[in-house]
């Protein structure tokens, strides 16, 4: 990072004990200085909207954690108010092998909105991350598609979570019902079920890309490493509460099952640690 951004870094840095906080939630982490993340995103919106070539301000290596989250953040808007996929898809290739830890992982995937614009000409990326066999890389595809893929219908929009997932959303027939269950009501075109059932057709059941990230995420991530796993887990987790039946048959289906037995177990303590699915369904996770 350039040095005039370092000292300014250096100065919006918590005088208190915020980096030793930090370090100890990163492990492996000692080179903190403990800048908290809203004025990290807001000092990174500040140096896009002034600088009209924001990729000249990446051209120094890093020294502190929060420069390799800043340069995530500039890469996220910058690349969002460009629009222009190829020069995104470079800007991310860069970026990946600079990723080496959860938080930094994290942030960046959230902020590269790019990607939304962009979703089937990524996808091919994002499956070479998955598959890397790298901790983080993979980590960065699987949260990719957990931030950027899964609540996405058919036409392209965004479909919400689900508010409450009960029994009935996992033990229903061959009729397209969701039971009893109710959707964010600010999300647009997505009405709230006011009745004893609510009829979707079948691709609100399932989304755009549901098979495609239940195909890559249905392996064995245990040579890839703790965060990789997690990062399975929660990937299915959040499946789970936006698409209840669907899942729930993936996780049964023991004969077709791949996933690692940590990533499972990941998965089942991380919908059991929801507030979407309700106690009857918590108690079915933990038996399976």
């Amino acid at each position: 990072m350039l040095e005039y951004i370092r000292n300014e870094l250096l100065e919006l840095s918590d005088k208190g004990n915020y980096a030793a906080f930090t370090s100890a939630l990163i492990p492996g982490c000692d080179n903190v200085i403990g800048v908290r993340q809203p004025v990290l995103k807001k000092y990174a919106k500040q140096l896009v909207r002034d600088n009209a070539d924001f990729r000249a301000l990446l051209t120094e290596p890093d020294i502190y954690h929060e420069e390799t989250l800043l340069r995530g953040y500039v890469i996220g808007y910058g690349t969002a108010k460009e629009k222009n996929f190829d020069r995104a898809l470079q800007d991310l290739k860069a970026y990946v092998p600079l990723v080496n830890n959860w938080a930094v992982n994290d942030g960046f995937c959230a902020e590269f909105k790019v990607m939304d614009s962009f979703r089937d000409e990524f996808l091919p990326y994002v499956r070479e991350c998955v598959l890397s066999g790298d901790e983080y890389r993979a980590r960065v595809g699987l949260i990719m598609l957990l931030d950027h893929y899964l609540k996405v219908d058919e036409d392209g929009n965004r479909k919400p979570r689900m508010r409450k997932v009960t029994v009935d959303d996992i033990n229903i027939g061959d009729e397209k019902f969701i039971g009893d269950a109710q959707y964010d009501a600010d999300e647009k075109n997505i009405p709230l079920n006011k009745g004893n059932s609510y009829k979707i057709d079948n691709q609100a059941i399932t989304g755009k890309y549901l098979d495609e990230i239940l195909a890559l995420v249905n392996r064995d991530f245990s040579a890839n490493g703790y965060y990789t796993q997690m990062a399975a887990g929660w990937l299915l987790a959040e499946c789970f509460v936006t698409f209840p039946r669907r899942i729930w048959e993936y996780l049964t289906d023991k004969e077709n099952l791949r996933l690692d037995a940590v990533s499972y177990k990941k998965t089942i303590n991380k919908i059991c640690e929801s507030l979407t699915p309700d106690k009857e369904v918590k108690e079915l996770m933990r038996k399976i």
